[in-house]
C-alpha cells in the first residue's frame, strides 16, 4: 500500500474513533448541555497538543491536597500556577509540623509536599517547559499569628530569607501572599499588609529581576475593614491582586443562594468589581472564580430556602467541587435550573443515601462565561481559579478557558 494511502486511512480511522467517543460518552443535563464531550480524563486537545497561550492572565491555585488530580491539568491554558501552599509562623518561619487528628505531631502536609513530592517537582518542570510561571503561596489564616507577624519587622526579614531559600530550591521566583483574617481588623493591619507586600516585592525584584507577587484579597475588601483593605497602596505594591470572588453564600448563610452571583445579592461580582476599580488599576486585578459549589439540606425547593442547622446549630451543608457536582447530576438526574439574577445554576434533589432534600448552587460554563465577559469588558488583568483539579476529568471548564481567552 502506498504511504499516502496509509496516511489517509490512518486519519480516517482516528476520526471514526473520536466520533464514537463523543457519542458513547456524551452525558447531558436536563437543559441539554453536554457535561463532558469526551470520556473523563481525556480531551481532543490533550491528544494532539496545543501551544497557544492565553491573552490574559489565567492564575490557578493548585492545593497540596489535590495531587491525584495532576493528570487532568491542561497547562497550556494557564499562565500562572500557584502552589497552595506553606503556612507562615508568626516569627517568619514556615510551619513544618502540625497536630494530627489523633493529637500526635505530624509533618505539615503543605510543607511536606513542597519539600518532598516528586509529583510536584515534575509539575513545576512541566510548567517551565510550557511557559507557565509557578508561584509559592504563603498562607496565614490565624488572626493572632497575622497580628504578631505584621508587628514584627524583623520577622519580615526572616520570611524573606526563607522565601528565597525555597524559591531557589524549586528554581522559581513568584510568590502569592494569602493572608486571610477571619473577620474585620484594625485599619493599621491593612496598611502593614500592603507594606509587607511592597517589601517582599521589592526585595524579590532586586534578587530575581522580574518576580511576580500577587496579594489575595477578600471580595468585600473595598467595603469592610479587611487585612487586604488598603487597596490604594496594595494596588501599587503588588504585581497583581487576586480577588476571591466567591463565598457570597456559604454553609453558614441564613439562606441558600449563588456562590458567586453576577448581580442580585446585596454584594455581587459586578458591585465589588466596581468598588475595586475605584482604587486599583484594572491591569492589576485578577478575578478569582470558584470551581466548586455548596450543597445544603433544605426543607423545600425554593431557590432562596432557609438553611437548616443541626442540634448544635452547625450548618447542614458542605462544599462540593465541580467534579462531585457533575457526578451528582449524573447519578440523580435532577432538573438543573438557572438563577437569572445571579447568573448561576442550581438544582434540588433527594439524597439516595439519606432521603434528605438538598439544593446545590455551583458554577458551570455558562455562569463562568458571564464572569469572563466581565473581565474582558473591564479589561482586567485576567481570571483566577480556586482550585485547579476541582473539575477532575471533566473538560468543559478547560474548553471554556480556551474559547474565551485563547481562540
Amino acid at each position: 500500500m502506498k504511504p499516502e494511502v496509509k496516511l489517509t486511512l490512518f486519519i480516517f480511522l482516528i476520526s471514526i474513533v473520536l466520533g464514537c467517543a463523543v457519542v458513547i460518552s456524551r452525558a447531558k443535563n436536563t437543559s441539554g448541555n453536554i457535561l463532558s464531550p469526551f470520556a473523563k480524563g481525556s480531551s481532543l486537545f490533550s491528544l494532539f497538543g496545543r501551544h497557544e497561550k492565553p491573552k490574559k492572565i489565567i492564575y490557578g491555585y493548585f492545593p497540596y491536597w489535590n495531587f491525584e488530580k495532576i493528570k487532568y491539568l491542561r497547562l497550556d491554558e494557564l499562565t500562572h500556577l500557584a502552589y497552595f501552599g506553606i503556612y507562615l509562623e508568626e516569627n517568619g518561619n514556615f510551619e513544618k509540623t502540625a497536630i494530627g487528628e489523633d493529637g500526635s505531631i505530624v509533618f505539615e502536609p503543605g510543607y511536606k509536599n513542597w519539600k518532598e513530592s516528586k509529583e510536584l517537582g515534575s509539575l513545576i518542570e512541566k510548567c517551565k517547559q510550557e511557559g507557565v510561571r509557578v508561584a509559592l503561596t504563603v498562607i496565614a489564616h490565624t488572626d493572632e499569628k497575622i497580628d504578631n507577624f505584621l508587628d514584627c519587622k524583623e520577622c519580615w526579614n526572616t520570611l524573606l530569607n526563607n522565601l528565597v531559600m525555597e524559591l531557589n530550591v524549586r528554581g522559581i521566583k513568584d510568590v502569592n501572599l494569602n493572608f486571610e483574617y477571619a473577620g474585620e481588623t484594625d485599619p493599621k493591619r491593612a496598611v502593614e499588609f500592603s507594606e509587607l507586600t511592597k517589601f517582599v516585592n521589592e526585595q524579590l525584584d532586586s534578587i530575581y529581576g522580574d518576580s511576580f507577587v500577587v496579594a489575595s484579597a477578600f471580595a468585600d475588601s473595598a467595603q469592610a475593614q479587611r487585612v487586604s483593605s488598603d487597596l490604594d497602596n496594595l494596588g501599587r505594591n503588588a504585581d497583581g491582586i487576586f480577588i476571591m470572588g466567591y463565598d457570597f453564600h456559604r454553609p453558614q448563610s441564613d439562606e441558600i443562594g449563588p456562590v458567586a452571583p453576577i448581580s442580585g445579592n446585596k454584594q455581587n461580582i459586578t458591585s465589588i468589581l466596581n468598588d475595586f476599580l475605584t482604587k486599583v488599576p484594572p491591569n492589576k486585578i485578577i478575578l478569582g472564580v470558584p470551581y466548586y459549589g455548596y450543597n445544603w439540606v433544605v426543607k423545600s425547593d425554593d431557590p432562596n430556602a432557609k438553611t437548616l442547622k443541626d442540634a448544635d446549630d452547625n450548618p447542614r451543608a458542605q462544599s462540593q467541587p465541580y467534579e462531585s457536582v457533575m457526578d451528582t447530576i449524573l447519578d440523580t438526574d435532577p432538573e438543573v435550573k438557572w438563577n437569572e439574577e445571579g447568573k448561576s445554576p442550581y438544582f434540588t434533589y433527594t439524597s439516595p443515601e439519606t432521603g434528605e432534600l438538598r439544593t446545590v448552587y455551583f458554577e458551570n460554563k455558562d455562569s463562568l462565561r458571564a464572569k469572563y465577559q466581565l473581565v474582558k469588558d473591564a479589561n482586567l488583568a485576567g481570571v483566577g481559579i480556586w482550585a485547579l483539579g476541582y473539575d477532575g476529568g471533566y473538560n468543559e471548564l478547560w474548553d471554556l478557558l480556551y474559547d474565551e481567552f485563547i481562540r
